[in-house]
């Protein structure tokens, strides 16, 4: 295991890639590979459609998903090389990072912009959405050594208020005590608000604290819906002092499929410029994610792989060599897969 301290060291790129969680892809891959992953992510997405049509559907949650959405669209990705990307996150001063909740390379991403922030000698401040703020104390108590992360699930009430995975989302704790970064807690899980009172509260949360910390840099890790779009979260801080920003989201599969297709290696799509403060960070590849949701949302509901007509397994979301591929492509790629 490498030791916090000399994940600093690292390059951006290569500490991403040393903290996922996926297994190693093959090189380049062939345009029917690249095809065949599509049309296994347009599966993926019409049975998590399926799923949430069991829910009952929030206006406010559909509409910050297109504000967002909207927001990535029709963009032309520029990949970034890392070391660009290492300096800029090195002097960054609020960073906006996006969580796909289910995916733990989104955590392990967590991580390795910190360890990258954490270049410079000015201070960061971690804030996180998934543990509600009436639990600050129990937090910095944890951070000062006073306590186990083994006792602090049960304390925080993780498995109530937040209920992903303990084991990716614990890490998180460990590396910011490890590094000595405080932590700030600016949600409320506990009763339900709106999206736009949550970015609200927020924004005054994390101004209040930069108030009384003249020379703190902070990334702020949310929910990927909260960071983009009119009046999100990202809007509010600004109109609050909080910049320069640098926002990294990893929800949009366009881009990804966008520089995939033009690089042709999964490896190297890590992450790209959207526009001068916006990039685009792999917190899984669309399909890790789609199948991770898909994964959590049929733990939910009790489902299992024989609600679905189509059978898609782990092992189909991972890029592969041309030579292995044509025989499950023309499974995929048949009239019930279109």
């Amino acid at each position: 295991m490498i030791k916090i301290k000399s994940l600093k060291k690292l390059p951006f790129f290569a500490l991403i890639l040393l903290l996922s969680a996926s297994s190693l892809y093959a090189a380049k891959i062939s345009k029917d590979e690249f095809n065949r992953l599509r049309v296994t992510e347009k599966l993926l997405r019409a049975q998590i459609s399926e799923m949430e049509s069991e829910f009952e559907s929030s206006s406010s949650l559909d509409k910050y998903r297109v504000e967002y959405l909207a927001s990535v669209a029709g963009k032309k990705p520029i990949p970034v090389s890392e070391n660009a990307m290492a300096k800029h996150l090195e002097k960054a001063q609020y960073v906006f990072l996006g969580d796909e909740h289910t995916t733990d390379e989104s955590q392990r991403n967590t991580i390795a912009v910190l360890a990258m922030m954490l270049k410079s000698k000015k201070p960061v401040t971690l804030v996180i959405e998934w543990i509600d703020d009436s639990y600050q104390n129990d937090v910095n108590l944890y951070l000062a050594g006073k306590t186990t992360l083994k006792s602090m699930r049960s304390k925080v009430e993780f498995d109530k208020h937040w209920g992903f995975s303990w084991a990716s989302y614990s890490k998180i704790l460990s590396a910011a005590k490890k590094m000595k970064v405080p932590v700030l807690l600016v949600e409320r899980l506990k009763n339900r608000h709106s999206l736009a009172d949550r970015d609200n509260y927020i924004a005054k949360a994390i101004a209040r604290d930069a108030a009384s910390n003249k020379n703190m840099r902070y990334l702020t890790v949310y929910g990927e819906y909260h960071l983009l779009g009119p009046d999100h979260l990202t809007d509010k801080c600004a109109k609050l002092g909080l910049k320069p920003q640098t926002i990294l989201v990893g929800d949009a599969p366009e881009v990804y499929w966008k520089l995939l297709g033009t690089i042709k290696d999964p490896e190297k799509v890590v992450f790209a410029q959207l526009r001068s403060n916006v990039f685009y960070i792999r917190n899984g590849t669309p399909l890790e994610r789609s199948f991770s949701y898909r994964s959590y949302l049929m733990k939910i509901l009790g489902w299992d792989q024989s609600d679905f007509s189509d059978e898609i397994s782990a092992s189909d979301i991972v890029p592969e060599a041309a030579a292995s591929v044509s025989n499950r492509f023309d499974q995929l790629h048949s009239p019930t897969a279109r």
